[in-house]
């Protein structure tokens, strides 16, 4: 019998193997995503030599004067560096002089990356040769492009409104708001204004967690996002899946919409997850390993997903927070500046004794997550820097030998469509 798993933890910080170790006679089962080997360097050119509704970049692009990318920050996992190169190769194919290309980093209210952490998205040699920015959303330098019918004013970052040639590279992950992650999301609210953000989040519902169409006749996020994207000109996204190594094993070039709908489907059956009967029904404890989204704080609720199939059992997260900073700006209605100045002002909190809670409770290891910011965040759950002291407080509670469910990429696992 098990008692052990192996987990990938740490993205962008090292995407390092950790191990848990249970008490001896335990039975510890992994609930794994159907999958997906990683694509060749050949399947990934492929992919850009066979576009889905659009011609093909390099024929697309033809005539234009000036390009920009919109990439996405590293609360995202896609490995961006890994096809930049050969998405530059389309626009100098298509005569696009390599000094009007740019990177704009669409991380609509999130933090500003640093320069370090550019490199880490784009590529060290791309970063040293290309200008590369973040998205500011309470910048005054952005674009007006009018109003969408529903009243929605459309502020955009001028470096890509002003682009004879647009494109956006980010990744296909599950998202309560838009159904997946990636296409035209990352023009809103990856590159909006504060007000444009603000009436998206405020005035329209969600499509819903890992839903691919909308259900009803009423609008919904995506469909204002999508909307947007038209009004931008947005020409062609290019957007990866990942297997639960943070490989890239799909790649969807073309459409906004097209492209992205079929990567969706796409992600949906390599993210899908089996929870067995007997599983929801005998867990003792379901640990939720937040991978790939765990570097920013913020996504530990995207692993959340699974708990409400479990009957008895107790919850924990593993996310590691390397990057320690929990800041979204659109709903603290506060700048990255005023943030760092307000928390240099603060003492930070020490962390309660530790002590293991109810099975409503969260049980969250991390070893960056702050405080403050995860008491502000997490209300009512309980936060570990110790995870052999997690387990072994677990150990004392629950019955022995004890059934554990280990769900390793949770952050971006989905319950397995019915066939």
């Amino acid at each position: 019998m098990n008692n052990t798993a192996t987990v990938y933890s740490s993205a962008w910080y090292g995407d390092e193997e950790l191990t848990l170790n249970f008490p001896t006679g335990w039975e510890v089962e992994v609930l794994g995503p159907q999958d997906a080997p990683a694509l060749s360097d050949t399947q990934i050119e492929q992919a850009f030599a066979e576009p889905i509704g659009t011609p093909r970049i390099s024929e697309l692009a033809k005539g234009k004067k000036s390009a920009a990318i919109v990439v996405d920050d590293l609360s995202r996992p896609t490995p961006a560096a890994k096809v930049i190169p050969m998405l530059l190769r389309e626009l100098a194919t298509a005569g696009v002089p390599k000094s009007e290309i740019r990177f704009v980093v669409g991380g609509g209210s999130h933090r500003p990356l640093t320069d370090e952490e550019v490199a880490k998205k784009i590529g060290a040699d791309i970063a040293a040769e290309y200008e590369a920015t973040s998205h500011d959303f309470m910048s005054g330098d952005l674009r007006a492009l009018g109003n969408l019918s529903n009243g929605m004013p459309i502020y955009l970052n001028r470096v890509i409104a002003d682009a004879d040639f647009k494109i956006c590279l980010g990744g296909i992950y599950p998202h309560g708001s838009v159904g997946f992650g990636g296409g035209a999301k990352l023009v809103v609210p990856g590159i909006a204004g504060f007000a444009t953000m603000f009436y998206f989040h405020t005035f329209s519902p969600g499509r819903g967690h890992a839903v691919i169409e909308r259900k009803g006749s009423e609008p919904d996020h995506r469909d204002f996002a999508e909307e947007v994207a038209g009004v931008l000109g947005l020409d062609v996204i290019v957007n990866t899946v990942l297997n639960s190594r943070r490989e890239i094993c799909g790649l969807f070039v073309g459409d906004f919409v097209q492209a992205h709908r079929k990567g969706a489907h796409f992600a949906l059956d390599t993210y899908g997850t089996e929870i067995p009967e007997a599983s929801r029904k005998e867990t003792d404890l379901v640990v939720l390993n937040c991978y790939p989204l765990d570097s920013d704080p913020i996504q530990t609720g995207k692993a959340l997903w699974a708990t409400r199939y479990f009957e008895k059992a107790y919850k924990m997260a593993l996310n590691p927070a390397s990057d320690g900073i929990c800041y979204h700006g659109l709903f603290e209605e506060i700048d990255f500046a005023r943030f760092l100045q307000q928390r240099a002002e603060r003492a930070q909190s020490e962390l309660p004794p530790a002590q293991l809670g109810t099975q409503d409770q969260l049980h969250v290891w991390s070893e960056h997550f702050l405080v403050d910011d995860f008491y502000k965040k997490h209300p009512g759950d309980l936060l570990f820097r110790d995870l052999d002291q997690l387990i072994a407080l677990f150990a004392e509670r629950l019955p022995s030998p004890a059934k554990v469910a280990v769900l390793p990429s949770a952050g971006i696992q989905v319950l397995a469509p019915e066939k």
